[in-house]
């Protein structure tokens, strides 16, 4: 019998993801640039300096960082890369460029993501993804994905692909955060189960 390691485990489980998802196609050679720019790893931590203790027992507070609220600079620094996305939507709608989309996420697990939208992409398809897991502390997660399913479904009057992606370059940080999401939503599923 073949066993599964935890890690694995961990990967396949999924839950509702309930939020927005911002997404442009990429092609090949796009994503090429981005991995040899290092531009697939955005999710940026922030390191705070801890505080450090002197001979007399206080803190030290001559050392820059040394009191910092760490969540603090994660909001600040998440809160800079909302208005750095911003200003790109701005430019990208005055351009008059359609290479952006919104789609409505429906689950997610440590792998992969399915989506609900109205652009029509093919399996193969790369796409940049952008949404936020948490509201606190605030993650914001870019991935890039590839379609590895998508087919039309009826949502009233109305057709949407869904589509199901695979992470691509999916750093530790990021695959902990996603699997994080997955648990705060089970337990969350079984509270209100219980009332």
């Amino acid at each position: 019998m073949e066993t599964i390691d935890t890690d694995e485990r961990r990967d396949c489980v999924r839950a509702a993801l309930c939020v927005d998802v911002q997404f442009s196609l990429l092609n090949a050679d796009e994503y090429k640039n981005m991995r040899d720019e290092g531009a697939v790893e955005r999710d940026r931590r922030c390191l705070v300096q801890p505080v450090k203790q002197v001979s007399s027992g206080g803190e030290d507070k001559s050392q820059i960082g040394g009191i910092v609220d760490s969540n603090l600079v994660d909001f600040l620094i998440h809160l800079e890369d909302k208005l750095d996305h911003m200003l790109k939507l701005l430019a990208k709608h005055e351009e008059g460029d359609d290479s952006f989309f919104v789609a409505k996420g429906l689950d997610i697990g440590g792998k992969g993501m399915r989506i609900l939208c109205e652009k029509q992409v093919e399996p193969g398809q790369l796409l940049d993804t952008r949404f936020r897991a948490f509201r606190y502390p605030v993650v914001s997660l870019n991935i890039v994905g590839e379609v590895i399913r998508a087919k039309p479904v009826q949502r009233g009057a109305k057709t949407y692909n869904e589509i199901a992606l695979e992470f691509l370059d999916l750093d530790q940080d990021s695959k902990e955060w996603i699997i994080s999401y997955v648990f705060q939503m089970q337990r969350e599923a079984i509270r209100s189960g219980k009332r």
